[in-house]
């Protein structure tokens, strides 16, 4: 499928010497496993690209996650192969995503069009069999945390608060007596800023214990909180998937073990959502505190957002 553009009379048709293969390399994934996509991409001699990394046609539904797509390599034979990770989150046969890459070819008339892969399917074998007793323990839950993090995170808050409570002493031993003069009213508060409205909410989710009555609330809980602290700085998050998500945030967010720590939280939330993953008290208590983590990774990521705010 081609899609031509940029040209006296647009066209949709198959133009000759194109082709564009997908072939998973898993045709029976189970739910949440991550399929990887195989492209073998053939163009005319006079075609272009403008670019090498293929994108998604349409925005994929929330059931389907991409977490990679690699640069095409151009082959001897002028073929041009890569690859894509993705993953199901819906059991059943389930279309992959259509992708695209923008192309010119070297004729009068045809100076930019859209070159889209051609479809495919893969079986998503779900995790319970229709009727089984069994529990959903071999779903894959998110990695756990790498060893030191929270310490680290307790150890900054502990001294963060030490800077904060000398500062105060430092400043009401310096400050003069009380006047008597009625200096009028007070000015009202300043609001906390984002990242302490983001941690009084998750610890108001920790003390309704929803981790014991209702875990997808727990979950759905906490991943709005992250939501509501990055739309505090006009990323617009509420209302996008989290593949949608992650294409939006700011790479300084997403730099270092960034990525790593975004796809263990909020991948473990789609599995709650869509693969119906009921995890146990002790694993759902452990994400409170690997989202706590990330929200400060965050704050450290966006310190003059986060110092701007505050003045406002």
């Amino acid at each position: 499928m081609v899609l031509l553009g940029g040209a006296p009379h647009s066209l949709a048709a198959q133009l000759h010497g194109q082709h564009w293969d997908v072939t998973p390399e898993t045709a029976r994934p189970t739910v949440g496993d991550t399929v990887t996509l195989a492209f073998r991409v053939r163009l005319d001699e006079r075609d272009l690209l403008f670019d090498t990394v293929p994108q998604p046609l349409l925005t994929p539904p929330d059931w389907i996650r991409i977490f990679s797509i690699d640069k095409l390599q151009r082959q001897p034979d002028r073929i041009f192969v890569g690859r894509a990770r993705i993953a199901f989150y819906r059991p059943g046969r389930q279309a992959v995503p259509v992708f695209q890459l923008p192309f010119m070819r070297s004729v009068k008339g045809l100076s930019r069009g859209t070159l889209a892969s051609d479809s495919a399917s893969v079986e998503v074998v779900p995790v319970l069999t229709a009727g089984s007793s069994a529990t959903l323990r071999d779903i894959k839950e998110p990695r756990p945390s790498r060893g030191g993090a929270p310490l680290e995170l307790l150890l900054g808050l502990a001294t963060l608060a030490a800077a904060g409570w000398l500062a105060w002493r430092a400043r009401r031993q310096a400050s003069p007596p009380a006047s008597s003069v009625d200096a009028g009213p007070s000015l009202p508060p300043l609001p906390p800023e984002p990242y302490q409205r983001a941690l009084a909410r998750l610890a108001e989710i920790d003390a309704e214990r929803w981790a014991g009555r209702d875990v997808a609330r727990h979950y759905a809980e906490i991943t709005d909180a992250l939501r509501d602290y990055l739309e505090a700085y006009g990323i617009p998050a509420r209302e996008r998937t989290t593949t949608e998500l992650r294409w939006v945030l700011p790479p300084a967010v997403l730099a270092g073990d960034g990525v790593w720590r975004f796809e263990a939280v909020f991948d473990a939330a789609d599995l709650v959502k869509f693969a119906r993953s009921r995890p146990d008290a002790s694993a759902a208590a452990d994400y409170l505190g690997e989202a706590r983590a990330l929200l400060a990774g965050w704050r450290e990521a966006m310190p003059r957002a986060e110092t701007a705010d505050a003045i406002r």
